[in-house]
């Protein structure tokens, strides 16, 4: 292994640069956190924002570590999702040590090397190189722990089950595992203390099922980290609430944060005989390959007259991964021309209902087209998005932001002027180069072509494409 120092990406921006600064800005927020009434957590999830944002909120899961000398050091899993880039599976990067003003934490190469000979995990450095969302966790780490060796996993596009079995593999007592997230994005203050309420019920139930109903960057490590203590018989304890309207921030917009803690409960461990994986979520890439079947039968019913459709209730007790919430689009062509696309950005209903309502939808409802009609179904293929939630794109300028664009993998959301549109990432596929697609999607909105080069707020998202075939 090309063995190298990460150097720090964010230190001046999320926290301070300066050593001194950022030990004291640390040990403030560590200050005002009361004293744990439990003894230390075997795992967390903890805010990712800068810490003028969420670094209290942090700070109250990292009060519950025990700084003392163990008899080895402390091994950290720490599990971050992809901001800005399209990551299949997880990178552990290909790194020595990550550096911070503080110092170099150094990493646990054999267990990594050890990862990285999975499937589905590689040592591509590139998810790392800008990811502020580990990056942040390590000033607390330094400050709170003696002596660590970091486990560093950037996650992309993975179900949360197949995480944990990852984790799972190496995970031993004594070892600390970190998930980094934040909630809910961009929401009036009052609506995200209800959708932040939704990410509470999901992991102090303990259900890594419930974890679709959760708006969170980080659901995926989330959902993995529920799985793990499921197995483990842990339970999970909520530290500390607030949002960015609360710390930082007006009310209008804000993000979520929460630190919660895993602890453990009875002496008696799941014993899982299938790598982990129950048969639902061996058989649920099977269930969403038939969502674009499932659409067109909705469709023909709808289309035909028989209220209601399909039967919702009987595929949603049959495939409870049809039950969780999902946003999707779904996308009609008739002789490979688009011939209806509605969706829904954000998650706020069970996919199976999105899919349903928006299948109908995309077919009479796309103002810019007829109502699709009975005989011309035959004629049309459907295909459906599955988004995953939507991220906001930090960028300097008009370079910076037409560089950061990933064509073919970003679907786009353009904020500006008090309207708002979106391009799906096959839209790529029509305007390859990143200008042409923004002032595609400026003219979208209703605004000027070039509104894209009067920074506009841009939030990112990636999809799971499902195509049907019409012969």
């Amino acid at each position: 292994m090309d063995l190298r120092i990460r150097e720090p990406a964010v230190a001046g921006t999320f926290y301070p640069k300066d050593p001194q600064a950022l030990r004291a800005m640390i040990h403030t927020f560590l200050d005002q956190v009361p004293s744990p009434s439990e003894g230390e957590p075997l795992a967390m999830v903890l805010p990712h924002a800068g810490y003028v944002y969420s670094g209290l909120t942090a700070a109250h899961g990292y009060r519950c570590l025990n700084a003392a000398p163990a008899h080895r050091p402390r091994r950290v899993f720490l599990l971050s999702p992809s901001h800005r880039v399209y990551q299949e599976g997880i990178s552990v990067g290909n790194y020595s040590a990550f550096a911070t003003p503080l110092g170099e934490v150094p990493v646990d190469h054999d267990l990594v090397a050890s990862l990285a000979a999975l499937p589905d995990v590689t040592t591509d450095p590139a998810s790392h190189q800008k990811e502020h969302a580990l990056e942040v966790h390590l000033p607390f780490l330094q400050e709170t722990l003696v002596h660590i060796r970091l486990v560093p996993i950037v996650f992309g596009e993975i179900s949360g089950g197949h995480l944990a079995d990852i984790v799972a593999r190496f995970w031993t007592p004594g070892d600390l595992v970190i998930v980094s997230s934040d909630l809910s994005h961009y929401h009036p203050y009052d609506q995200a203390k209800r959708l932040d309420a939704q990410c509470h019920e999901a992991v102090l139930s303990g259900n890594p099922r419930t974890m679709a109903q959760c708006e969170a960057c980080g659901n995926t490590g989330m959902a993995a980290l529920l799985e793990l203590g499921r197995r483990q018989r842990w339970h999970a304890k909520l530290l500390d609430y607030r949002n960015s309207g609360d710390t930082a921030g007006d009310k209008s917009r804000v993000v979520g944060y929460a630190s919660y803690a895993f602890h453990p409960g009875n002496a008696t461990v799941e014993v899982v005989t299938t790598a982990g994986a129950s048969m639902e979520e061996n058989t649920e890439g099977a269930v969403l390959e038939r969502l674009p079947s499932l659409a067109r039968a909705h469709l023909e019913a709808f289309l035909a007259g028989t209220p209601g459709g399909i039967n919702r209730e009987q595929l949603m007790q049959t495939h409870a991964s049809l039950a969780r919430q999902g946003a999707c689009f779904v996308t009609l062509t008739k002789k490979g021309r688009l011939r209806g696309c509605i969706g829904s950005l954000q998650a706020h209903r069970s996919l199976l209902d999105d899919l349903l309502d928006n299948s109908v939808a995309a077919a009479i409802r796309d103002t810019r087209f007829r109502p699709l009609v009975r005989k011309e179904l035959d004629e049309v293929a459907v295909e459906v998005s599955i988004l995953t939630p939507a991220v906001r794109l930090v960028y300097e300028g008009t370079q910076d932001l037409l560089e950061k664009l990933q064509p073919g993998v970003h679907g786009v959301i353009l904020f500006h002027a008090g309207r708002r549109a979106t391009f799906l990432p096959q839209v790529w596929e029509q305007l390859p180069d990143p200008q042409t697609f923004l002032t595609h999607l400026c003219q979208k909105a209703g605004l000027d072509g070039m509104c894209w080069q009067h920074h506009p707020e841009i939030q990112v998202y990636t999809v799971r494409k499902i195509k049907e075939s019409v012969n």
